[in-house]
């Protein structure tokens, strides 16, 4: 087999397979195009040939709304996903009267009371936590932020993505977005869809408009997790300084078990000594009141 190869506007291109991508644009060859005469040329040898020349074959494109739209729609889907979950974990109910189960207490439980009771101490974890606070607050205001292009200025409800209203929002999803005319949301279906109108008359404003609030979401979040003295690159929380406490806290149970081996041994000691003189103390007691009642 040989190569597959086509000739794009002058420019040509040869591939493996049938199929060829360029500038984002797939296009795969079925069959050669007819000939429709041919030319004088030569070959590597340098000897006279006869070179065909080839039908013209006409593509017509037009921007693909469906799939542009779905894109955004899958980013928000799973933004939303990500949101509504970091605020559930955030403004979890707490579990002041909730602490860690002993052996003893879980041998009067039943293994779904055990379980209830340990997931409510699980869900409780990052109640409040101020570093998951900060990450979901740069979330929210990354997409909230105006974006400029081409001189004007954009934010998503500029596109008909917007939150809904805090009343009519359920619990810990006040961040997540709605795309109106979105057949899938119920909450706003019924509205007109300025997304899709915007991706078929004006498509390069939804590409740069995306593009710009992708890469200032990334910047921020990158900004919030980058290295410092006691945080690794990427990690959200102080890995380094939770380590150097744990390695310190290690120490200090390791020397405080110590201490107490050594009060044990001491008392053990003291009170076995105790018991010796007791037991000496006992027996003459008994042998001067034998003496005596004699």
């Amino acid at each position: 087999g040989q190569n597959a190869k086509i000739e794009l506007n002058g420019a040509e291109f040869e591939s493996a397979s049938n199929s060829f991508t360029v500038n984002g644009l797939t296009i795969t060859a079925k069959q050669v195009s007819d000939i429709t005469g041919y030319t004088d040329g030569t070959n590597e040898l340098g000897d006279a040939i006869k070179i065909p020349t080839y039908a013209q074959t006409s593509i017509n494109t037009e921007q693909d709304i469906s799939g542009v739209y779905d894109m955004i729609k899958k980013f928000f889907t799973e933004y939303n996903s990500l949101v509504n979950e970091m605020d559930s974990l955030y403004n979890s109910s707490s579990a002041k009267n909730y602490e860690p189960l002993i052996a003893d207490e879980k041998e009067t439980m039943t293994d779904s009371e055990i379980e209830d009771w340990e997931k409510k101490i699980k869900e409780s974890l990052l109640r409040k936590d101020s570093t998951l606070g900060g990450v979901v607050n740069t979330l929210k205001q990354s997409m909230l932020s105006s974006i400029n292009v081409n001189g004007s200025n954009y934010t998503l409800s500029s596109f008909g993505i917007e939150t809904l209203g805090y009343f009519s929002s359920a619990d810990n999803e006040r961040g997540a977005y709605h795309i109106d005319g979105d057949s899938s949301d119920a909450s706003s279906s019924g509205n007109a869809d300025k997304l899709k109108s915007l991706i078929s008359s004006d498509p390069k404003l939804v590409t740069d408009f995306f593009s710009k609030l992708s890469e200032n979401l990334y910047t921020k979040l990158n900004a919030q997790m980058k290295s410092t003295e006691y945080r690794s690159v990427y990690s959200v929380y102080d890995d380094k300084k939770m380590k150097a406490d744990y390695a310190s806290y290690s120490k200090k149970i390791t020397s405080a078990e110590a201490k107490l081996k050594a009060m044990e041994d001491h008392y053990y000691s003291q009170f076995s000594a105790m018991e010796v003189a007791l037991s000496k103390l006992t027996s003459s007691q008994s042998a001067i009141s034998s003496l005596l009642g004699n």
